[in-house]
């Protein structure tokens, strides 16, 4: 029944501190003997009278609410609900959350996103040559991959045909059709490392050989033209495929200008693409695509789209490899400036490569900031006792009980080897690779988590917001938690005690006067007409609801001409009832929503009292509100609290 949204108003409260107080000369109150200070109450109290949109608290007010507050967190840490596993799991993960915004270099981020706009305006035409090389391959194996292509530069600095040497060297598959040739493509489009050698390089010029997660490659810039923008087209395709013969080709091409003689007649574009289009995904929507912009579409198909110059314009018969395509501009939009296209940049920057270029940066700052010094001697016996045991998940730590040897230290603390074995005990049942490169991989991740730890662990020095983000979360969840326990959950499972309370309380649970009344809803003020007439005058018989509408379905022939609710309502309940006059039995006709209602008042009910069940959500309600003032009372007699009432004057 409650969820966390529950800590939303906690977490604007303070609590009894993770970290030391900045301020401790002013004490504001103790409660059971810990201190609060005047600097932490005063920065709640103003974080929470800060909002004009709600009613304001006086500082007396609030401190009732805030010491409440206080002993209820200090009952849940005296029940060691702070030590549970739930609990710590829980906050952890907030913790994690919350550091996200002060574990980013921002820096960073923004010269990505200043990158993303230079680029954007550009679209590139470049070919490239492959080696294939796994991202966890040896040194010699890299070596070699590098020097096949250096090799292969060379050759093409030296006269060679780009196209020619791809073909005799690129691992990349469609090489054979291609020579290597990738057509323009514009940023986003290749992972990062390509991307950034094809936008680096000029046009002519070939890059030095490079490493992807691909492998190594070579990339020569053919051109660079102003960037296109983006285009919403729609087609009408007649399919081309390898197996079709010449007489077949000879019919689909016959068919495409067939189409587009129609269309030159006046024949409707959308019309033509739903019944004979052979893209059937596109065809049931007349045709259109999705919008997209340069090296989404093969060339052919994507010049013929830009080509067009306004919106309407069709294209004569365009030959793809994949058919025939007769093209109507929609809509051709430009890339637009910075502020526009801004959020669309970041969100492909996040969902991208790249988004890792800063978080690089931010290691190797937190490498400086916390003098981080390596010893990799000390990382070979660990290459020793890691055997192919581990792929099986049977590989057993303890083989690393005496290497104590420091691999690493950051913030003048050494990280073991020992340390790192219990790291990798956690990764064991891998897929198989050279013991060194695995345990290699996972040193570099075991580091970059002891960095992320060391960082997050300062964040509370570094940042006082986020230092009392930390302990409202530590506490919301603590007051939660308890609360829960104390009072939401107990006043629904404490069926004997809700009784109880209910039947010293029920004089307060009373239906007010109410019409018990069926509600007619119908097509039209004709239909309502008709029914009104029919409610009593049938045969001299009164006709039920369920009577009445099946009779007038039946004459109209329309199942859903008319349909009615039943039930008791009091004022307040329903829009209908209240505005017809209670001593009619039956209302005006109502306007609504294009539909026509009235109402049948079948009896006035008098007021009476509220079963249990029928009352029940309010009865529970209030016995939580019973519970929790009796469990305030308790606390309060158990914590002493002690208020400086000359600080508490302070406080404006």
């Amino acid at each position: 029944m409650y969820t966390r949204v529950f800590l939303t108003w906690f977490l604007a409260l303070a609590s009894i501190p993770l970290f030391p107080q900045d301020n401790k000369e002013d004490i504001l109150m103790t409660i059971a003997g810990r201190e609060i200070t005047l600097d932490e109450f005063e920065r709640i109290y103003n974080k929470n009278n800060s909002n004009t949109a709600i009613e304001q608290q006086s500082v007396e007010e609030y401190l009732d609410l805030f010491i409440n507050f206080k002993l209820k967190v200090l009952a849940a840490e005296e029940l060691g609900i702070d030590t549970t596993e739930a609990f710590i799991k829980e906050f952890n993960g907030y913790k994690k959350q919350l550091a996200k915004p002060y574990m980013s270099d921002k820096e960073g981020m923004n010269d990505l996103l200043k990158e993303a706009w230079d680029r954007v305006q550009y679209d590139v035409h470049a070919s490239h040559m492959l080696i294939r090389c796994d991202q966890e391959a040896e040194p010699a194996d890299t070596a070699i991959a590098y020097a096949k292509l250096f090799q292969a530069r060379q050759r093409v600095l030296n006269g060679e045909d780009f196209a020619t040497v791809a073909k005799e060297t690129s691992e990349d598959p469609g090489v054979k059709n291609n020579g290597g040739d990738l057509g323009f493509f514009t940023v986003f489009r290749m992972v990062y490392p390509f991307e950034s050698a094809a936008y680096n390089t000029k046009p002519g010029g070939i890059s030095l050989p490079f490493r992807t997660r691909f492998g190594y490659h070579l990339v020569k810039v053919i051109e660079k033209r102003p960037a296109r923008g983006t285009v919403r087209v729609e087609h009408i395709m007649v399919l081309t495929p390898q197996s079709m013969d010449n007489n077949q080709l000879e019919e689909a091409r016959k068919k495409i200008f067939q189409y587009y003689d129609s269309l030159k007649a006046g024949s409707v574009f959308e019309d033509i693409a739903r019944k004979y289009s052979e893209d059937k995904r596109s065809a049931t929507r007349g045709g259109e695509l999705s919008a997209f912009g340069t090296g989404v579409m093969v060339p052919e198909f994507e010049n013929a789209c830009f080509a067009l110059k306004n919106p309407g314009d069709i294209s004569e018969p365009v030959k793809t490899s994949f058919g025939w395509h007769i093209i109507k501009l929609l809509e051709h939009k430009d890339i637009g400036d910075f502020e526009t296209i801004k959020s669309e940049l970041q969100e492909n920057i996040n969902k991208s490569d790249r988004v890792d270029v800063p978080r690089q940066s931010l290691l190797e700052k937190i490498k400086k900031d916390y003098h981080f010094t390596e010893y990799p001697a000390n990382l070979k016996p660990l290459y020793k006792i890691v055997d192919s045991s581990y792929f099986s998940n049977k590989w057993s730590v303890s083989s690393a009980e005496n290497l104590n040897e420091p691999l690493f230290t950051l913030d003048n603390i050494n990280y073991t080897q020992k340390q790192f074995a219990a790291f990798l005990d956690k990764g064991q049942g891998c897929l198989p690779v050279k013991i060194q490169t695995l345990v290699n991989s996972k040193y570099n991740k075991y580091i970059e988590s002891m960095l992320i730890e060391c960082e997050e662990n300062k964040l509370p020095e570094k940042y006082p917001d986020y230092k009392y983000l930390l302990q409202e979360y530590h506490d919301g969840i603590l007051l939660f938690d308890l609360t829960d326990k104390m009072v939401w959950s107990k006043a629904i499972k404490d069926t004997t005690g809700l009784e109880e309370f209910y039947k010293k309380q029920k004089s307060q649970y009373m239906w007010g006067k109410r019409m018990e009344a069926t509600i007619y809803t119908c097509r039209d003020r004709d239909v309502a007409t008709r029914a009104k007439n029919m409610l009593g005058k049938e045969s001299g018989t009164v006709l039920s609801a369920d009577q009445l509408t099946e009779t007038i379905r039946k004459e109209l022939n329309d199942t859903t001409c008319i349909t009615f609710t039943r039930g008791k309502f009091e004022t307040g309940d329903n829009e209908f009832t209240d505005r017809m006059d209670w001593k009619k039995s039956i209302s005006d006709i109502y306007e609504k929503d294009g539909k026509a209602v009235f109402v049948a008042n079948e009896r006035i009910l008098k007021p009476a009292q509220k079963t249990l069940d029928e009352s029940r959500g309010l009865v529970t309600a209030d016995y939580q509100n019973f519970l929790e003032k009796k469990w305030i009372e308790e606390l309060r007699a158990k914590y002493p609290v002690n208020i400086n009432k000359e600080l508490l004057s302070k406080i404006e």
